[in-house]
């Protein structure tokens, strides 16, 4: 077997997918209302059910790409003796968010079939097992 990644493991395709959604997942949730970097992950956690748990490796280089392409500002607030970063969209961020949402709508039903499939082939593969 050739040396790389193994594609029969279920945390491949969960690293592949939690970096194919991420970004737009950001988009979306300060799309609702600015956030700051925890409750970004927190929002990222919630919106897909737990599958994806960003960390802040993934969240933070994510916040500052976003800054640096001008589609979120943010600003400093300070509660207590903390002090954090608050991101909002720009019009540009919003713009991205809309071309975003435009592909994952016709992405998304292609996964499905494609997912759909692959469960049918599983149960397949389960009725072959019982029957030997």
């Amino acid at each position: 077997m050739a040396e790389g990644r193994d594609l029969t493991e279920k945390s491949y395709w969960q690293t592949l997918a939690s970096r194919g959604t991420g970004r737009f997942l950001v988009l979306a949730a300060l799309n609702e209302r600015p956030r700051h970097g925890y409750e970004l992950a927190r929002a990222v956690t919630e919106a897909c059910d737990g599958c994806c748990e960003p960390t802040d490796a993934m969240i933070y280089p994510t916040i500052r790409e976003l800054t640096d392409g001008g589609y979120i500002t943010c600003r400093t607030e300070t509660q207590g003796q903390r002090q954090r970063k608050v991101c909002e969209l720009t019009d540009r961020g919003r713009a991205a968010y809309r071309a975003a949402a435009e592909v994952w709508s016709s992405v998304v039903p292609a996964l499905q079939d494609a997912i759909e499939a692959g469960m049918k082939l599983e149960a397949v593969e389960r009725k072959e097992e019982v029957l030997v």
